[in-house]
């Protein structure tokens, strides 16, 4: 849904209405797209907010997920794609207690790189750009 652009005759509340509407619902970083057997997702599809989200599986991979931890503290770098430069990053979901944190390499536009303190957890974890 496209926002109503301002214009002088526009009143606030109209405004108030059209960026309501704009966000109520209609404004989300991604879906599930495919899912492991418990029905979590495995894969997502980008929707309408700038960055994407990406389940990291833990090492071994059982759920074939498409990048799984290496190690805990090592580097693993993830193609993101999303020719911007990643800000930060939540970690949205997590199978059990964990730190995610900054790799050793700076983030580009098309990866980044993190660390996980245990790497036996599954996560999803949304990159911001």
């Amino acid at each position: 849904m496209q926002v109503i652009q301002p214009s002088q005759t526009l009143n606030q509340n109209t405004q108030n209405v059209s960026v309501a509407s704009a966000l109520n619902g209609n404004v989300s970083p991604g879906n599930g797209l495919t899912f492991d057997s418990n029905g979590q997702p495995l894969t997502y599809q980008q929707d309408n907010m700038v960055g994407i989200i990406l389940r990291v599986a833990a090492t071994g991979n059982a759920v074939k997920a498409p990048q799984s931890w290496v190690a805990a503290n090592t580097d693993l770098t993830i193609q993101h794609n999303l020719n911007a430069v990643p800000y930060g990053y939540i970690v949205i979901a997590k199978s059990k207690t964990c730190d995610v944190y900054w790799g050793s390499i700076q983030p580009t536009a098309m990866a980044i790189t993190l660390r996980i303190t245990d790497a036996s957890a599954d996560t999803t974890i949304w990159i911001l750009c």
